[in-house]
């Protein structure tokens, strides 16, 4: 029987100086690194193999081998002294490396599925703590390049008149049109839009490629801020190093979209309330309620002289019980319009309750209210376009005046003045202005 050799061996052997380098190795060796004996002879062991990581970073004795043709091969190595010789002793063990690099790629996509878990639910709490939609839309744009490691962010919101108006972050393309086919292509698709690289962009289209080679952008994500199908706009992550999207880029992206989208739902309606509160439905002036704060604000502004106008329409009544309510709600807004055309932006005109409005202003001296007063006066008494003939409206106005650094001066008290000089225009026979003074 032929003696047992290191050939026959089921692993690789190879022996090594005290300096690490090649002396003599078998067949299985040098099959599994495509060298020849000659080739091998005294080239460092340590030049043909690489320590593959394992898991929770350990190295242990898994390392790669290289061959000369470009591949690799996992094997376990361990080193023992045979005859006074260094050995190494080298093991297929392939099936070890891939559990290994499966093992390592869950426990990476467990620590980003983590992360992205925790970047969630951080944004959430964000997004609630925040009070205006302003506060709101610089938190999600923090948060877009944070969760993507992006340079720069940007979110779009539409305007009024139904155009993407940027709404906060920063945009490296020369000009927001740039940006305008990727905005509308992304909010169209109500999906989220991933493109990398250039080219791609020339597929959206050659202007979108354009601006991105111009401003050195690489890649771009692209998100749709809606809820209930109701589209508010869209968040845009800027890349300016190549970057590829794995599968839960967009995930993320919907969820932080969506979440954004809830709040700005909530801040939009409290805001709604707040208005409502503060608002008369019918003519949308301020109300009560908001006059009596602005007075009371007026009183902690600098010292000055504060006219308050009380109006109430004459023949109103008349209007409302011939015409009906619905002509005379037309009447009460035009006479809304009126008033405020008539006085400066800065002025407050409100809706005191029924037919009656008050208008409060800073003026320079008395003779500069009663103008004004006057002014309102004879805008009112022109005809109203809604009205037939036979149903004239007038003012009574009573006008009330004070400094807000007198002593006896407060917003109750200049109210109920001009509210008493009112009722003295109209027993007067209404159509003119009475004036009296506080403090």
């Amino acid at each position: 029987m032929r003696p047992i050799t290191a050939d026959d061996l089921p692993c690789a052997l190879v022996e090594l100086d005290a300096e690490g380098r090649i002396v003599d190795s078998n067949d299985l060796f040098r099959q599994w690194t495509g060298l020849s004996p000659d080739e091998l002879s005294g080239r460092p062991y340590a030049s043909l193999r690489q320590r593959i990581v394992g898991i929770g970073g350990r190295s242990e004795s898994l390392v790669r081998l290289a061959n000369i043709d470009g591949t690799s091969r996992a094997v376990m190595a361990s080193s023992r002294t045979v005859d006074g010789r260094d050995v190494v002793v080298l093991v297929d063990a392939s099936e070890r490396a891939e559990h290994e690099r499966e093992m390592l790629q869950s426990q990476v996509l467990q620590e980003r599925t983590r992360n992205r878990l925790q970047l969630i639910i951080d944004s959430s709490i964000a997004f609630s703590g925040a009070t205006t939609e302003q506060e709101l839309v610089d938190i999600l744009v923090t948060t877009v390049a944070k969760a993507y490691q992006a340079e720069q962010a940007a979110v779009f919101l539409l305007d009024d008149f139904g155009a993407f108006t940027q709404a906060g972050g920063s945009n490296p393309l020369l000009a927001v049109e740039d940006a305008a086919p990727l905005v509308a292509q992304a909010s169209s698709l109500q999906s989220v839009m991933t493109i990398s690289g250039t080219t791609a962009a020339d597929e959206v289209t050659p202007v979108l490629g354009h601006a991105m080679r111009d401003a050195g952008v690489d890649a771009v994500l692209v998100a749709p801020i809606q809820h209930d199908d109701v589209l508010f706009g869209v968040f845009v992550a800027f890349f300016l190093h190549p970057r590829q999207f794995d599968s839960e880029a967009a995930p993320l992206a919907d969820a932080l979209a969506g979440q954004a989208a809830q709040a700005i739902t909530t801040l939009r309606l409290q805001r709604q309330l707040e208005h409502a509160a503060m608002h008369d439905e019918t003519t949308g002036l301020p109300n009560r309620r908001r006059l009596e704060t602005q007075l009371l604000e007026y009183a902690r502004a600098t010292p000055a002289l504060i006219a308050t106008l009380f109006i109430d329409l004459d023949g109103f009544k008349r209007v409302n019980d011939n015409l009906g309510h619905h002509v005379g709600d037309l009447l009460l807004r035009e006479v809304g319009f009126r008033l405020q055309t008539t006085v400066r932006t800065e002025d407050l005109v409100a809706r005191y309750g029924g037919d009656e409005f008050v208008v409060v202003c800073e003026v320079p001296e008395l003779g500069a209210a009663e103008e004004v007063a006057d002014r309102i006066r004879q805008a009112i008494e022109q005809p109203f376009t809604d009205l037939p003939d036979g149903f004239p409206i007038s003012a009574s106005i009573g006008m009330s005046i004070a400094r807000t650094e007198d002593p006896g001066w407060n917003p109750d008290r200049l109210i109920r003045e001009a509210d008493h000089a009112m009722y003295a225009a109209k027993n007067a026979g209404g159509n003119r202005v009475v004036g009296t003074s506080v403090g």
